[in-house]
């Protein structure tokens, strides 16, 4: 296999790939893959109608591969490879389906996980209507931006109000700094899916008070699922991230989209804590496994 370098103009490769995600992780997203192929170095290949992705950060790995009829002989190709490279034959993003269905193929693999790379997955009626009492603290958060801001309004992302919303973003990273690779890439890549929306195929909404923005989402369909991939809000607004997170559903999950997944915490106790406060219905394990 012949691995290359993942780059904006390659994408209509790759796109026919990600149009379904029967496991809704969101590293089987086209925008998720996108995002964070710099910092892991992801490099892909196809071979006989097979979508290959190798990353190189954190460690060297592989994801399972994409396409029709994936069986022995795809996980043998890797390994194959592996072994003409000299280096160990381990996967990574592996749903629990796919590692069931790799160790029917490769008993003697093996795995692990970390809580931080669950996906958290949600009803999207749940996150649209906030029903209920559990959901009594983020409908009391959104009644105070709400108190706070009688002039709000929430609109859809469109080229007309591009540059502002990347103001908004720019500022944003400026202001939250954290020592975290993820976090300071993720903010990096926020600019680039926002000008090359049409690319990344994401839909975006953006929350003002009066004139100023206070909060912006990136987000894209596939299937009955809504992946969060952005998520950036003023928290000097009170109720900003509450009010956000349920406008960007109300416009964006329609009636086919049944879930919404917000992705990882990455291991930060605060982000962690605000994801279970909503309840998911799934933790979408993720697996980096030995394959011997």
């Amino acid at each position: 296999m012949n691995f290359s370098k993942i780059t904006l103009e390659k994408i209509d490769e790759l796109r026919p790939y990600f149009l379904k995600n029967e496991c809704r992780i969101c590293d089987f997203t086209l925008g998720g893959t996108l995002m964070w192929r710099d910092l892991h170095g992801t490099e892909y290949a196809i071979k006989d109608g097979i979508l290959y992705f190798r990353t190189n950060h954190p460690i060297v790995a592989f994801a399972p591969p994409m396409g029709p009829n994936i069986g022995e002989k795809e996980y043998r190709e890797i390994l194959d490879f592996c072994a003409a490279e000299g280096i160990a034959p381990q996967m990574v993003s592996v749903s629990e389906k796919i590692k069931e269905d790799i160790l029917k193929m490769f008993p003697d693999s093996e795995a692990r996980t970390d809580e931080a790379w669950s996906d958290y997955l949600y009803l999207s009626d749940d996150i649209k209507e906030l029903s209920g009492k559990k959901f009594s603290g983020q409908r009391n958060q959104i009644n105070k931006f709400l108190r706070d801001n009688i002039f709000w309004k929430f609109e859809a992302i469109t080229p007309e109000n591009i540059p502002q919303v990347k103001e908004f973003f720019e500022r944003h990273a400026l202001e939250h700094v954290k020592d975290s690779e993820t976090y300071t890439e993720g903010n990096k890549k926020a600019v680039e899916v926002l000008e090359n929306m049409d690319i990344y195929n994401v839909s975006g909404g953006v929350l003002s008070a009066g004139s100023t923005i206070v909060g912006a989402s990136l987000g894209e369909v596939v299937g009955d699922t809504l992946y969060i991939h952005i998520e950036k809000a003023d928290i000097s607004f009170r109720g900003a991230y509450q009010m956000l997170s349920n406008q960007f559903a109300l416009m964006y999950a329609t009636d086919e989209v049944k879930y919404i997944n917000r992705e990882e915490d990455d291991g930060d106790e605060g982000l962690r804590k605000s994801k279970q406060s909503y309840h998911p219905v799934e933790l979408l394990v993720k697996y980096v496994m030995k394959i011997t």
